[in-house]
């Protein structure tokens, strides 16, 4: 039954008009997508962060956002991120294989 057919009045379809569709849900796709993105936002931190200079307060909540702390020492928080970017990217491969093929990264021997 399509929801546009269904009146919010009647009882009988009240049940129905909250149900989601599920069909395209797959929550392998959605775990893959989760960590890419993870990957990604690690990533830019990663390129923002200078373990030489002090860490900004918008740089500090991010890194709070990851339950990295002790932001005191640049070393440690870069370290701290550092394995847990790997960490995120070895649980991606578990779930979607590295494809050499696909991969706009081309290794040089």
């Amino acid at each position: 039954m399509n929801d546009n057919n269904l009146d919010p009045n009647n009882i009988a379809d009240i049940g129905r008009i909250n149900e989601p569709d599920l069909s395209d849900y797959n929550p392998l796709q959605e775990k893959i997508e989760y960590l890419e993105a993870r990957i990604k936002i690690l990533g830019d931190i990663c390129t923002e962060i200078n373990p030489y200079e002090p860490i900004s307060d918008e740089l500090k909540m991010r890194l709070m956002d990851f339950n990295i702390l002790g932001l005191d020492d640049p070393f440690k928080v870069t370290n701290s991120l550092l394995m847990l970017l790997e960490d995120t990217i070895d649980e991606l491969h578990v779930l979607k294989p590295f494809d050499e093929k696909s991969s706009p990264v081309k290794e040089i021997f």
